[in-house]
């Protein structure tokens, strides 16, 4: 318990340092998810009792306007293409991206929960986003972001979703160094 404490400490912090805002992001996609969506206060779900990772997967539905959405399930097959794809921790060491890859489409967005919850999570997260079909991914600290979009280069952004004080703070520390 101690040490799954202590890697996700470490996690943390390293995801802080290495972290950007909408400043720190050249892609107009990115950008505009990042400011319009994981920035912006008017979504209907925003003053909700929702968890905050559960608030940033509807926030981008609702902004992506993603209107198939399923939560992927070893148990069950997904008839048709989906829009989005949510994947959670527990399901994560069942999950095969070469088994969805032919569910998806151009714009398909895939959710994975947790994403530094355990080192094996990581390791996964790390193998999923380099994946040769995945074009866009975004890493926050509890969730994962990875787009299929034909029109875009291969890119990976890891993004701050929240503008706290402690995030402009380590902004200004970094670009001092």
């Amino acid at each position: 318990m101690r040490n799954l404490v202590l890697q996700q400490i470490k996690s943390y912090i390293k995801f802080i340092f290495h972290s950007k805002n909408e400043h720190g992001v050249h892609s107009p996609f990115v950008y505009d998810l990042v400011t319009k969506c994981f920035y912006a206060s008017d979504f209907p779900i925003e003053n909700s009792t929702y968890p905050s990772t559960n608030k940033l997967i509807l926030k981008t539905i609702y902004y992506l306007n993603l209107k198939n959405c399923v939560r992927f399930d070893v148990k069950k097959e997904v008839p048709t293409k989906v829009d989005g794809l949510i994947v959670s921790s527990v399901t994560l060491n069942d999950f095969s991206i070469e088994k969805i890859i032919p569910l998806c489409k151009n714009e398909t967005c895939i959710f994975i929960e947790n994403i530094h919850q355990t080192k094996a999570n990581e390791k996964i997260w790390k193998r999923l986003h380099q994946h040769e079909t995945i074009t866009c991914s975004i890493e926050t600290f509890n969730l994962g972001m990875l787009f299929i979009r034909k029109e875009q280069k291969k890119e990976h952004f890891i993004i701050n979703p929240n503008k706290t004080i402690t995030s402009r703070f380590f902004e200004r520390i970094r670009f001092k160094l």
